[in-house]
């Protein structure tokens, strides 16, 4: 086995995320990589120069990290599949919505290594929001080693597992919400006579230095929404207009339907 070497069970969206924030960024070389996928076409073409493996199995012999990158429902297929081939020093890398530590062990049959970790599609642009979980017997070299895949390529938290459906929420899930809002935007601009591709282009600059203030200007979000709203004003009027419609109410619905969703896939 390679000490560093990094094997993916599955090639998605997610794998393909992961991969992409830490080939750009320099944190580990293609040819440190393996790869599985049960479409082995799509497997070929995620990296040019990665091993392309013929198992799930030959991916566990091959790499210290393996990265469980497939849906949760196909967790315990591919677990029964690798088991055997688990050893102690093998680190999974688990990234399913409501498959705890412990439930990972089970499935496996000791108590291996096991680096939980909710990331987000936002690390194909190396903005990434990740939270992770270590528990023993992972190491505090092989934690860091994890942590480094996900910091090369956004920001990464670490926290209690207890957390994790809520995170699921916060992080995993909510790109597709500002996405959401960031369309409804963009359609209000266009049904009031902006162009959609100059509209598509403010909403995503307001967003991202939005994100950026909240991260280095030192304010609360409080703060800086008081500093964008003016008595009497435009924005004061919008807001208004959001209370309104229940938007606080929806958006914290809308975190709720996805806590509740993780842990009923723990089931």
């Amino acid at each position: 086995m390679e000490a560093e070497r990094f094997g993916f069970i599955g090639v998605g969206n997610i794998a393909r995320a992961i991969l992409q924030g830490m080939l750009s960024s320099g944190y580990i070389n293609k040819e440190d990589i393996s790869l599985y996928d049960l479409d082995a076409a799509k497997a070929q073409g995620v990296v040019e120069g990665a091993a392309v493996c013929m198992s799930a199995v030959e991916v566990v012999q091959a790499c210290k990290y393996v990265f469980l990158t497939v849906k949760p429902q196909v967790y315990p297929a591919v677990l029964a599949e690798i088991k055997d081939a688990v050893t102690a020093d093998t680190c999974l890398v688990t990234v399913a919505a409501g498959r705890t530590i412990d439930w990972v062990k089970q499935q496996v049959g000791f108590d291996c290594k096991v680096v939980r970790v909710m990331p987000n599609t936002p690390l194909m642009v190396g903005c990434g929001a990740s939270a992770l979980v270590k528990r023993a017997p992972v190491s505090d070299e092989e934690f860091e080693k994890v942590c480094g895949c996900f910091s090369s390529c956004g920001v990464v938290s670490t926290v209690e597992e207890k957390d994790m459906d809520t995170v699921t929420a916060v992080s995993g899930s909510s790109p597709a919400f500002v996405f959401r809002f960031a369309k409804d935007l963009i359609q209000a601009a266009v049904d009031r006579g902006l162009d959609a591709a100059e509209a598509e282009k403010l909403v995503s600059g307001t967003l991202l230095g939005s994100a950026k203030m909240i991260l280095e200007s030192g304010q609360t979000v409080d703060a800086l929404i008081r500093m964008v709203t003016s008595p009497n004003g435009t924005t004061e009027a919008g807001l208004r207009a959001m209370d309104a419609a229940g938007f606080d109410q929806a958006v914290d619905q809308a975190v709720d339907a996805a806590v509740k969703r993780s842990i009923e896939l723990q089931a």
